[in-house]
């Protein structure tokens, strides 16, 4: 009987598993970009757990997903010519480009971080009030590498970003001082 009661336990423990991790919630249609970023969010889940992200395989790529899976994070940014501050056209243009390529540093970072969300609303006799949605990028990113600007039409450019899995992995491990 006692070595009965002592089995239990033991087979309960076996068909725990632990949280379910992003990759694992996955259709099995899922793109590679998809699965890309399954596994970042499984590294970044894992640091915040002190558990640090799972280690770069040698080529660049993280355990269990090809390379085409593996494949640099893109950030693209946007601006308009005409919005820029600036005495000449040329100052515009070159103002234009640099505002494109912060907002492609934003796109790299919330890819990379993550976005924290707040809202709140208001409800006064049974009737909205005032309805809020904050949103807040924090994060630092090294590495970036400008792929491309591209005029769009005649008042705006476009800024390509990439950030290759090596150094988001790096990103990751200096945020927890693993470095």
């Amino acid at each position: 009987m006692r070595a009965v009661l002592l089995v239990i336990p033991l087979a309960l423990l076996g068909c725990a598993t632990g949280a379910p991790t992003a990759k694992s919630a996955l259709p099995l249609d899922a793109r590679a970009p998809v699965r890309q970023l399954a596994a970042i969010k499984d590294d970044l889940d894992a640091a915040d757990r002190m558990a640090g992200p799972a280690p770069v395989a040698g080529g660049g790529a993280m355990p269990g997903l090809s390379a085409q899976a593996a494949a640099p994070l893109k950030g693209l940014g946007f601006a308009q010519i005409a919005g820029q501050p600036g005495k000449t056209q040329n100052e515009k243009r070159l103002m234009a480009i640099r505002a494109a390529r912060v907002d492609a540093l934003r796109d790299l970072a919330e890819q990379v971080h993550g976005v924290r969300l707040s809202a709140s609303t208001t409800v006064r006799d049974a009737v909205v009030a005032d309805d809020s949605l904050n949103a807040v990028v924090n994060g630092t990113l090294r590495g970036a590498k400008t792929l491309r600007v591209t005029a769009k039409g005649s008042d705006s450019y476009e800024v390509e970003m990439e950030l290759d899995r090596e150094t988001v992995a790096y990103i990751v491990r200096a945020l927890k001082g693993r470095v």
